[in-house]
């Protein structure tokens, strides 16, 4: 029997943990403090050594208490012996691959309680260490950002209902005021997820005192429980999901849904997971039945809403904000100072000189322009101003231009794109005067020569030159009027630029009174007074979308600025060499093998994928190892699929690698040695069509 009851009992399982297990009890049992302690090491059934080092340390160290299990028990079985002897007023932990960093840890933490007794957490920073990383990068932390307006905040204080909303703790740094000398909840000892079960059921009973000084080490490496969820969220959980949310739906039933709303999201986080999983492989049986088994949490919500939201979308058009935050605050007048946004001072851009070949330069020519939010908007108004009798469009293309024609009331007709995006010129033949032609710079290659010399010649036929996928297409502006899209190809916060004759007169204004919102919500308030809907509600309706036939809103004047300064020679150089290096690697699989070298300006290098691998297989294996591809986004019009024969297996295959001008050649290189290391079965998630489901 020892001469003094311990004050602390700290707390520490292992698991084969024999080359970290010696500094975990060391940085324990060397705490500085005024009072006694005692350390309770679990270890459950190791089988690498660790079982021997601990009873060693227990036979030099009367404070070390030794609780070995006979057979592993996943943690269970230790945790639960480990609790069960705890006879202390507090309670720490330290797991047996992690250690503390400071010899004044625990006498920082008990004494805080001691004095403080409303509070009934005490915790702190915590900095992780990564196995197998240089040890010279950068330290990261598992920590609380205490910097707000609320003195509460700034003083590391909290209550539990924010701590489960964001858990921002690691087991390490916990110092609990030990109520269960008695026996935890019996729904306890099911799950895994220990460390926020104990914080909730304590941090129920008092305050949360959160120290921003890292006293601790939370080392992270393959055998940890929750490496998996770091690595792979989606295979975590599946394997985890289950126990997972039987853990919170207990914790739900305990507090008698307190936390409720905070506990429904730690369960979609879950679901979400798990359904993402099923998508990426395929298994539409689990995926159905994960919904059909939780739909309580997540899909009665959609379906009795689906009605609400819509209406809601709908009707307040206007709540979308379409410039950027930086940009400026609605409201703000133009001599007003420059605002601080975010905790940054708004971007002095007009510092910076433009550039003589700018993009801006070499788009616009000196031509007329009107600059939109949006370049669907800005066809959409050029369409309606020119009174075009009927639209041609390449038959891949975005079905949301078809629904904003049909409000226009513009009919449409459309022609093949071909297999390689070289559109046959048969179809000019059957256009009249007053259609207009609608051509793309298909993944920034612009039209063969032979379709724009037809197109300039055809009497009384519009062409609108889409240069919404191209940097620059190295042709000069030969169409009625040029269409681009920043937004696409440079990143700026947004932009449709319409450049040809007569355009200026369709510019927005930059702060544009829209009474389309205020008609649209007057008429929802209608609809919910008279659900039925008759005839008058729908010409009305009608009637008000005919008024307001398009999107309104100008380019911010950002984007406006940003391509005025920068460079087009630079861009055009850099995605050239990135295109040549990328052929030079994966020629074999280019959408244009014979296109070593290109005269355009590419923002990517389409790739056909093999018909032996799924492209979404090498676009989730790709964006797994931070690179971040696409396949085509743009859509099969499905009532022209049947008659498109290879084609649209071609489009199914084709996967766009970036080659823009952000990049150089140690990216291109790596992607292309990524893709390679894929196509021979060496990725991540193995071959397609392995991956096994637990």
């Amino acid at each position: 029997m020892r001469k003094e009851e311990p004050l602390v009992s700290i707390v520490m399982l292992a698991y084969n943990h024999a080359p970290y297990i010696e500094e975990a009890m060391e940085s324990c049992l060397s705490q500085q403090t005024s009072f006694p302690f005692e350390l309770i090491v679990c270890d459950d059934a190791s089988t690498d050594g660790t079982t021997e080092i601990v009873r060693k340390w227990a036979e030099k160290h009367e404070s070390l208490v030794f609780l070995p299990q006979s057979v592993n028990g996943r943690g269970l079985n230790s945790l639960m012996d480990a609790l069960r002897h705890v006879r202390s007023k507090y309670i720490a932990f330290c797991e047996g691959d992690d250690f503390w960093s400071v010899p004044h840890k625990l006498e920082k933490q008990v004494r805080f309680l001691e004095d403080n007794p409303d509070f009934s957490v005490c915790c702190h920073k915590v900095e992780m260490k990564f196995e197998h990383r240089p040890g010279d990068e950068k330290k990261q932390y598992i920590y609380k950002d205490c910097s707000a307006d609320d003195e509460r905040i700034r003083q590391g204080i909290f209550y539990a209902d924010e701590a489960i909303a964001n858990y921002y703790f690691q087991t390490s740094s916990f110092v609990f005021r030990w109520r269960f000398r008695d026996g935890l909840p019996p729904w306890f000892r099911k799950w895994m997820m220990f460390d926020h079960a104990l914080m909730m059921l304590h941090a129920v009973e008092g305050k949360i005192k959160y120290f921003d000084e890292a006293m601790s080490v939370w080392r992270r490496n393959e055998s940890g429980y929750s490496w998996l969820q770091n690595v792979d969220k989606g295979v975590f959980f599946q394997k985890e999901g289950g126990g997972w949310i039987c853990f919170y739906e207990e914790m739900d039933k305990f507090f008698s849904g307190r936390f409720h709303l905070q506990i429904r999201e730690r369960i979609l986080l879950a679901l979400r997971g798990m359904i993402a999983n099923c998508l990426e492989t395929g298994n539409v049986r689990l995926m159905r039945r994960i919904a059909e088994d939780h739909q309580d949490w997540f899909l009665e919500l959609v379906k009795d809403n689906a009605s609400l939201f819509e209406a809601a979308r709908i009707a307040f058009p206007e709540q979308v904000v379409r410039v950027p935050p930086w940009a400026g605050k609605p409201g703000e007048t133009e001599g007003s100072s420059m605002p601080t946004l975010g905790g940054f001072m708004e971007l002095g851009l007009l510092d910076i000189p433009e550039a003589q070949d700018s993009v801006w330069a070499h788009w616009t020519k000196g031509q007329e322009v009107a600059c939109f939010a949006h370049p669907l908007a800005a066809l959409l108004a050029w369409l309606y101003h020119r009174r075009v009798r009927r639209l041609w469009l390449p038959v891949v293309g975005s079905r949301l231009i078809k629904e904003e024609l049909r409000n226009l009331w513009v009919p449409y007709q459309f022609y093949p794109v071909g297999g390689d995006f070289s559109p046959p010129i048969d179809f000019i033949a059957q256009t009249q005067p007053g259609d207009a032609v609608l051509t793309c710079s298909w993944l920034g290659r612009p039209p063969a020569a032979e379709m724009r010399r037809a197109l300039a010649e055809r009497d009384g036929v519009l062409w609108i030159d889409d240069r919404s996928l191209a940097l620059w297409p190295g042709t000069p502006h030969e169409a009625d009027v040029t269409l681009y899209s920043p937004a696409r190809v440079l990143g700026v916060p947004d932009g449709g630029i319409l450049v040809g004759e007569g355009v200026t007169v369709l510019q927005p204004a930059h702060e544009n009174e829209n009474a389309f919102a205020a008609k649209r919500r007057e008429l929802l308030l209608e609809r919910f007074e008279h659900p039925a809907v008759d005839g008058a509600l729908f010409a009305r309706e009608q009637a008000i979308e005919l008024e307001n036939p398009l999107p309104g809103g100008a380019m911010s004047r950002l984007s406006a600025s940003m391509l005025a300064r920068i460079p087009l020679h630079d861009v055009i150089v850099r995605c050239r060499e990135n295109w040549s290096l990328l052929h030079g690697l994966l020629g074999d699989w280019s959408l244009w093998p014979e296109s070593r070298t290109v005269d355009f300006t590419p923002s990517v290098f389409p790739m056909m994928v093999p018909e032996t691998i799924p492209p979404i297989f090498l676009l989730t294996a790709l964006n797994r190892r931070g690179i971040v591809c696409s396949g085509f986004d743009m859509a099969l019009t499905a009532k022209y699929e049947g008659s498109l024969g290879e084609e649209v297996e071609l489009l199914k295959r084709l996967l766009c690698l970036p080659c823009d001008h952000r990049y150089g050649e140690e990216d291109m290189r790596r992607m292309a040695g990524e893709v390679l290391r894929i196509l021979r079965g060496e990725s991540d998630l193995g071959r397609p069509g392995t991956r096994l489901m637990s």
